[in-house]
């Protein structure tokens, strides 16, 4: 071999050689194969343990950031591999993808929309933009287009199914955990059809084998071919599932417009309620598995977010006692917190979010202070851990939980649920072709109650309050007087501090303690203002109020929200909102902060509250109290000294004869003002005559007059006609 060939095979085994070397160290480096002696204990292996922890593969695990991992389906190393074939063009098609999903929802052609949404969501597995844009997409602007309450409920189903997927793939994302909350907190709580979606909700909760209307009816005395009400089985569902039977019957809502009437669902009676059952029993999503024959189980299916619902998130050690796969969704046996409701799923999934976040600021002492989000490697944060939420703003982002158990406890209220009185099914008083219990002879309801085994929004509240004060205390939002005075003598005079440093870039540590006191006492306020704390962790004291371990507020509450359901029984309804009306006094005389939080917090839905109350009792009032005509009557007796020709306004022996002097609307004026200005009736509403202890009004004008216009009605109570609205300044 002469030189030249030699020199060329030297040249080709060397590159070779290279391209051997390149690639098994990119091999390495990548963690495809593994670091020799990367395992080993001998202190000559730490350079070999050091680049073991720094491969590419062991850095993406220990961030959650790889594309494939060993847990993954077929259907995912399916997506994968178009990834791979699609190589650099795979961002045309996923754009062509997402113009296609969007002319199908355009077209209502929902079916192929999903599989468009499905295939971008493949394709771009760890961007979280599409995970929540198409998620909120099918939950939102679908499900609207649905005609059905089922349809709807289907489609909010598949959203946050999605957007679970997706977390379940970015387990490094705060923002799609905090989504999949809202959507069950906002979706189930304020939505549309609101009363049938937290129905259907229940239902997907409940245990096959409960909802089964084959075992609530059986043959017929007369003929055994003919299925009818099992009133045994019946009676025990309803004991079970006494929230989803009160929804489901749904007599209790009074404060409705013209179209919530209309959506309204209602199952006047048992066989109406089986038959809601009926129509939701095969396709419902819900948390458990079917058998080889498609027959639905008791068992509880595998927790992967497209197969079960509703999707929770897994056990994690901050959060014990939130719900969790491994637990039981029972209606009303679920632990712990009593009804398991959508809010309480909500809250487990802010819980959850909050594990992603970096610990807040704290001082040199140790203890929580308000601030900006400190920076990576300050003040605990490891970037390695945690992630800083896009939307919305830090602190806001903290409190979704105890905001959800606040709505958790205020929607038991709404919907009657006070202490462990309990529910009566049947009232004696209406017609005996309403009541689901008759005794044999039909004369007369049984007296079924149920719900009697908690005190429902007493504890709910009690929990709200817990959780409002441990949120306070870890994010300095609670400062008590002392800890306020210290930083504002620590601040100083804030002139000559730096705006725009940074407490890293300080190197003087009394300067730095000095900006931190300022930066600390600006965010205190701010962060208060924005999130509306003070209201919230008052409200909840004070609805956990008890006396002698009475829960007032509680009571109160119950009484008022008798007294608006009872109008029809005008007797019955007043003496109710006399009694509900003297114990809210006391809260509000014994939660001063409740009734009017001081400067700078405000919150004025409390006296808003109040003269809600007191405007319906006022109503009740000039509509049906005689004692009301008597007052007037001594009042324009005695002001005829005055006025020699003013008569009575009220005749009691011609209650029709007319007088010049009273025409309708000055009847009704002075009927509106005997029960707003006299204090000293025995029908007088508590807070009429009556001054708080700082000597101001119970409840501001400007408020009042807030609430009339809200509710459409003038000065004098009645309800303003657009002709008359003009009229109103002048009142």
């Amino acid at each position: 071999m002469n030189p030249l060939q030699r020199a060329a095979s030297i040249r080709k085994a060397s590159y070779l050689a290279a391209i051997v070397v390149l690639f098994t160290v990119s091999m390495v480096w990548r963690g495809t194969i593994p670091v020799p002696l990367g395992t080993s204990t001998a202190s000559a292996a730490q350079p070999f343990r050091w680049l073991a922890q720094h491969t590419i593969q062991s850095q993406a695990q220990r961030l959650e950031l790889w594309d494939l991992d060993p847990n993954e389906t077929e259907v995912e190393v399916s997506g994968s591999a178009v990834r791979l074939a699609l190589t650099g063009s795979r961002g045309f098609v996923v754009t062509a993808l997402w113009l296609s999903a969007i002319e199908k929802q355009k077209r209502n052609d929902f079916h192929e929309f999903q599989d468009r949404v499905r295939w971008v969501t493949k394709l771009q597995p760890n961007f979280v933009t599409p995970w929540i844009f198409q998620s909120w997409n099918i939950a939102y602007n679908v499900s609207v287009e649905m005609q059905g309450s089922g349809d709807m409920y289907y489609y909010i189903v598949r959203g946050i199914q999605l957007l679970a997927e997706g977390e379940r793939r970015n387990k490094r994302s705060p923002d799609m955990r905090y989504q999949i909350a809202f959507y069950y907190q906002n979706k189930f709580g304020v939505a549309d059809n609101v009363e049938t979606l937290r129905c259907l909700f229940d239902l997907s909760c409940m245990p096959p084998s409960e909802r089964n209307p084959d075992n609530l009816r059986r043959p017929s005395d007369d003929n055994p071919a003919i299925k009818v009400v099992d009133r045994d089985a019946f009676r025990r569902f309803c004991e079970k599932h006494p929230h989803f039977v009160r929804r489901v019957r749904g007599k209790d809502n009074v404060s409705m417009d013209a179209r919530q009437a209309a959506e309204k669902l209602r199952a006047p009676t048992p066989e109406d309620v089986i038959q809601f059952l009926e129509a939701n029993y095969k396709e419902l999503p819900c948390r458990y598995r079917k058998d080889a024959k498609g027959n639905w189980t008791d068992e509880l299916a595998d927790p992967e977010p497209d197969k079960y619902f509703p999707v929770l998130p897994p056990r994690f050690n901050e959060g014990p006692d939130e719900a969790h796969p491994e637990i039981a969704t029972l209606d009303d046996a679920s632990s712990p917190g009593g009804y398991f409701s959508a809010f309480k799923v909500a809250r487990a999934w802010f819980t959850y979010s909050l594990v992603l976040l970096p610990p807040p600021l704290k001082d040199e002492r140790g203890e929580p202070i308000p601030g900006p989000t400190p920076p990576p490697g300050v003040g605990g944060h490891d970037p390695s851990k945690h992630r800083i939420p896009r939307l919305p703003m830090m602190i806001i982002f903290r409190q979704g939980a105890p905001r959800a158990q606040s709505y958790a406890a205020e929607v038991e209220q709404k919907e009657g649920w006070f202490d462990n009185e309990g529910w009566r099914i049947d009232d004696p008083l209406e017609r005996p072709d309403e009541w689901w219990f008759p005794d044999a002879t039909r004369s007369r309801p049984l007296d079924v109650v149920v719900g009697t085994e908690r005190q429902w929004s007493y504890e709910e509240w009690q929990r709200a309050a817990e959780m409002w004060t441990r949120h306070g205390k870890a994010n300095a939002m609670s400062l008590d007087a002392e800890q306020l005075q210290r930083l504002r003598e620590l601040a100083g005079d804030q002139s000559p501090l730096p705006p725009t440093m940074s407490f890293e870039q300080i190197s003087d540590p009394n300067l730095r303690r000095r900006v931190m006191a300022a930066t600390a006492l600006q965010y205190y306020q701010t962060n208060r203002s924005v999130t509306n704390f003070g209201y919230f962790l008052h409200a909840a004291e004070a609805e956990a109020y008890t006396v002698n371990g009475r829960p007032i507020t509680v009571q109160a509450r119950k009484l008022l929200w008798q007294a608006e359901r009872a109008k029809t029984e005008p007797i019955k309804a007043l003496r109710l909102y006399q009694e509900g009306l003297k114990l809210w006094k006391e809260v509000l005389d014994k939660n001063p902060k409740f009734h009017r939080l001081p400067p700078p917090d405000r919150g004025d839905r409390t006296e808003e509250e109040t003269y809600e109350y007191e405007l319906g009792y006022f109503r009740l009032l000039v509509q049906h109290d005689p004692r009301v005509l008597e007052r007037a009557n001594q009042i324009a007796h005695t002001a005829s000294g005055l006025i020699p020709f003013l008569t009575e306004p009220f005749v009691k022996d011609n209650a029709d004869q007319i007088d010049p002097l009273w025409p309708s609307a000055n009847k009704e004026e002075i009927k509106w003002f005997v029960v707003e200005n006299v204090g000293d009736a025995d029908f007088s509403s508590p807070f009429v005559g009556s001054l708080t202890r700082d000597g101001t009004p119970w409840i501001r004008e400007e408020i009042k007059e807030m609430v009339r216009s809200r509710q459409g009605v003038g000065r004098a109570g009645r309800t303003l006609t657009p002709a008359d609205s003009q009229e109103q300044p002048n009142r």
